[in-house]
């Protein structure tokens, strides 16, 4: 038998082909579990009374002095 030659594919052409694969599956998958179906949305109101509450008679203690800076180290060798 004659040795025809044969045109081998590129990696590249495999490569396109398994990511329009992936991409298929992926869209029948999303598709299956209700993504295109139209959201369901949900309308709630709350009503509530408006109450006048008088301000807290609250007396708060001081609060303790700020913390001093150590002296530096200039100070420190003199």
């Amino acid at each position: 038998m004659a040795d025809t030659p044969r045109r081998k594919s590129s990696p590249l052409a495999g490569l396109l082909a398994l990511i329009v694969l992936v991409a298929i599956v992926g869209l029948g998958v999303f598709a299956y579990s209700g993504g295109f179906a139209p959201q369901r949305t949900a309308d709630l109101e709350i009503n509530v009374p408006n109450i006048d509450l008088p301000e807290p008679d609250i007396e708060l203690p001081e609060p303790p002095p700020a913390p001093q800076m150590p002296p530096s180290a200039e100070v420190a060798s003199n």
